[in-house]
């Protein structure tokens, strides 16, 4: 074992020396340099250190080898998950990223006010809470816009995958508007408090919206985290 880390130093120390001499040479003449310092010895000892020489060489060689090997694989693979893009495009999608990251925060705090995940108070004055959800759905629809127009207006900066999770989210917030809206239609047969109640559907819809919002969040901040500025 002795022998063993000796030679690795010695290697190390006549690799810089002699660039391009082959590694067996190398720690051949290292290990017979050894042998003269000593007086000499006989052939048969010379030869019998040749060989475990050749042998520790060997081992030296395919750990050398497996360690470099792990090195470049492991360089490849982030290469691999890296794109390149100039400081103005990764400014230019950042920006893009946040502001629709902003709106469709908006969007999904608002419709989740509009219709809770989970069933919430309401005020005892039935008139007042209609006017309160009524609020609630005027900025609901107002965000629901404003979101579609940063997410169309921006289709083709973006990845495909991205877009359509954005789209599933705000398809989503569309059908709760619509489930609102039910209280309005007058083609709806059915009591003024039958079309003001929501179904369960309808509240397990907006605990999709939240759970999509943070996928798609993830999404985006693993799409970032791959870029790298030339």
């Amino acid at each position: 074992m002795r022998i063993e880390v000796a030679l690795k130093i010695c290697y190390t120390k006549q690799k810089k020396k002699r660039g391009a001499i082959k590694l067996k040479n190398i720690i051949l003449e290292i290990v017979l340099g050894v042998i003269a310092g000593f007086g000499g010895i006989t052939g048969i000892i010379i030869l019998g250190i040749k060989i475990s020489a050749n042998t520790i060489i060997d081992r030296i060689e395919k750990r050398f080898q497996y360690s470099l090997d792990k090195e470049m694989e492991k360089y490849k693979t982030v290469l691999g998950n890296k794109t390149y893009i100039s400081k103005t495009k990764f400014d230019t999608e950042f920006n893009l990223y946040r502001e629709l990251s902003k709106s469709f925060f908006e969007l999904t705090k608002n419709i989740s006010i509009l219709i809770p995940a989970v069933v919430s108070y309401q005020l005892a004055d039935k008139e007042k809470q209609r006017e309160l959800e009524n609020e609630h759905y005027k900025i609901a629809h107002k965000s629901t816009v404003e979101a579609q127009d940063i997410l169309n207006s921006n289709i083709p900066f973006m990845p495909e995958n991205i877009y359509d999770g954005y789209s599933n989210i705000l398809s989503l917030c569309k059908q709760q508007l619509n489930v609102f809206e039910q209280r309005w239609n007058v083609l709806y047969l059915a009591t003024q408090e039958e079309k003001e109640k929501f179904s369960t559907e309808d509240y397990n819809r907006t605990n999709t919206i939240n759970k999509n919002f943070r996928e798609v969040n993830n999404t985006v901040r693993e799409y970032l985290a791959s870029l790298d500025v030339i």
